[in-house]
């Protein structure tokens, strides 16, 4: 069958040409989606993209991927209960596709799928169902992929108590664990993913797999994002060693336990962990370990629950 316009649409586009009307857009709109989840190398693939914006940008491609950006475009992190909240996302989406050369989007932002955990609940992501369903609605009209990163429970419950220190909250580590660690799950996760976008539009990768040393996760899920966006032989090379965020040490996290409750507000509270990257993170001592909470005999209990549930996600999707 020819691919030429047929008469009717070449008289369409004279005329809409002649009275100064745009011509309707009939590209097919495809996005990848990588929403992520805490901890998973998500920030490097943003910096990634920043940093190659041209070769996107040459090969038809848009990146929406700096988290300033869409804060203030989302008037702060996504909330669907804020006035707006899916007027915002919708518009700021579409707006790439007013380059007529774009032949397809990229978006990473780990922050629609909310706080991995929230006090008083023990559900892991307690906001991804409404959450998600507003990224479907605002993507409605376009042929989409979703990139979801999982990692093992223990790992990922000590990276999200880590986070929160950052973040200047104090807490112990023992409470939250309390809380969440017997219900942690990534089934209905991406149960939830699945309901929403349909089983073949959805990869799930495993942070903790191994990896051929020259394609690791974050070049994984780029090669994978930019294939899928019809652009396969675009060059993606990634320093694996590059690390965007400072990992905190075991005494990066003591003074951070020792200190946060003498502080009175929130200025004291990132100064402080603006001096613990500075001064103990980027000039770490011989003996530094990374930060530990789980009790081994916990944390090899997590391990294993997260090995059958990797095992039961592959049923169900593709893992990689």
């Amino acid at each position: 069958m020819s691919s030429r316009p047929t008469a009717p649409r070449r008289l369409a586009a004279r005329t809409a040409r002649a009275l100064g009307m745009p011509l309707p857009d009939r590209r097919e709109r495809r996005v990848v989606l990588h929403l992520g989840s805490q901890k998973t190398g998500t920030t490097a693939v943003q910096a990634w993209c920043r940093e190659h914006a041209a070769e996107l940008s040459g090969a038809g491609l848009a990146a929406l991927t700096s988290q300033p950006e869409v804060r203030e475009a989302l008037g702060g992190w996504y909330e669907t209960s804020r006035d707006g909240a899916d007027e915002r996302l919708a518009a700021y989406l579409e707006a790439p596709w007013h380059d007529l050369r774009l032949r397809g989007l990229f978006y990473s932002c780990e922050s629609n799928v909310g706080a991995a955990f929230q006090p008083g609940s023990a559900e892991l992501y307690p906001r991804f169902g409404p959450n998600v369903d507003a990224v479907a609605r605002a993507t409605a009209h376009a042929d989409r992929h979703v990139q979801f990163t999982v990692r093992s429970y223990g790992p990922f419950l000590e990276s999200a108590y880590q986070q929160q220190l950052k973040h200047g909250h104090h807490s112990s580590f023992e409470a939250l664990a309390d809380r969440v660690a017997g219900s942690l799950s990534w089934r209905p996760v991406v149960e939830r993913l699945v309901d929403t976008f349909g089983a073949e539009n959805v990869t799930v990768y495993d942070y903790d797999r191994s990896r051929a040393t020259d394609t690791p996760l974050v070049r994984q899920i780029l090669l994978d994002a930019v294939g899928r966006l019809g652009v396969p032989d675009l060059a993606v090379q990634v320093d694996a060693d590059h690390r965007p965020n400072t990992r905190y040490t075991q005494r990066m996290a003591d003074l951070a336990l020792a200190t946060l409750p003498l502080l009175d507000d929130r200025a004291e509270r990132e100064a402080l962990h603006r001096f613990t990257v500075a001064t103990l993170g980027r000039r770490p001592a011989a003996d530094d370990a990374p930060a530990r909470f789980l009790a081994d005999d916990a944390a090899a209990e997590l391990g294993e629950r997260y090995t059958a549930d990797i095992a039961w996600l592959a049923e169900r999707v593709e893992v990689r």
